[in-house]
């Protein structure tokens, strides 16, 4: 996929770390928090509630043999191939070689375009259906019913926050050990001077885990919190446009059928 530099204009395949042309960062890059091993990418896959592979026809980890398919795993030589299984059957490889995190960027970069492009074929297919004047009956029929148990699903959210103690809670600001973290959605981060991930050696996340109540400070900013805002940081940022773009709603539909497969990717 190409991409436009912001600073000087040029186009430049996405998975290059900087624009070739002025050297300017590719800003993808930039969040540590994307996938850099087939292991990772199967975690990725699955906290975005994408259906099976089987349905996707996305393959991580797999040499999968069939048509229409993509994929990425490792061969008996230690290299990482990345493919394209055509209509036809040809396979096109996309990389072959040892750099596992450029082989995964490479299929991560597809598999989000793909989800991008799914989609929109939904949001197609929603507004078709009601301009058609029995497609709209059943959809309004649908909005209400959905919008029913959305109803009742904040109402029980609402009951759980009143009922349900603190140490439950998960994002938030947290004081351990005179210094502060933040959780948000099992991702920890700690300040010092500014917003770092939390490295594997330190244990605060789990002594922290273990009883909320004794580390929690609030679940919102404030002068008395001696940090920076977390919410102003790059890492929301890259959450928040990350949990936007790619999670899949449960009423999406995946069709392979909208897939070129006879590109060239």
């Amino acid at each position: 996929m190409k991409i436009k530099c912001d600073y000087c204009g040029n186009t430049y395949e996405d998975t290059a770390s900087q624009c070739p042309n002025c050297g300017a960062p590719n800003p993808s890059h930039q969040n540590s928090n994307n996938p850099k091993t087939i292991e990772e990418l199967k975690i990725w896959y699955r906290d975005r509630n994408l259906p099976a592979p089987e349905v996707t026809r996305f393959f991580i980890g797999v040499d999968y043999k069939e048509p229409k398919a993509f994929g990425i795993f490792k061969d008996a030589n230690g290299e990482f191939v990345v493919y394209k299984n055509k209509a036809d059957g040809t396979r096109a490889i996309r990389y072959k070689g040892k750099d596992e995190e450029y082989a995964v960027n490479e299929l991560l970069q597809r598999l989000k375009d793909e989800i991008v492009h799914q989609k929109n074929l939904n949001s197609n297919k929603e507004s078709a259906s009601k301009n058609h004047p029995v497609g709209s009956f059943f959809y309004k029929f649908h909005r209400f019913f959905f919008k029913s148990f959305f109803v009742i699903g904040i109402l029980s959210v609402i009951f759980s926050f009143i009922i349900v103690p603190i140490q439950n809670r998960h994002n938030g600001y947290y004081l351990y050990n005179r210094s502060y973290y933040y959780d948000y959605q099992d991702n920890w981060y700690v300040f010092d001077d500014d917003w770092y991930e939390v490295p594997l050696s330190d244990n605060a996340p789990s002594v922290i885990s273990t009883n909320y109540d004794d580390y929690y400070v609030s679940d919102s900013w404030n002068s008395s919190i001696a940090t920076t805002d977390w919410n102003n940081t790059s890492y929301y940022e890259n959450f928040q446009s990350s949990d936007s773009d790619y999670d899949w709603d449960s009423n999406d539909s995946w069709d392979s059928n909208g897939t070129d497969w006879d590109s060239d990717w």
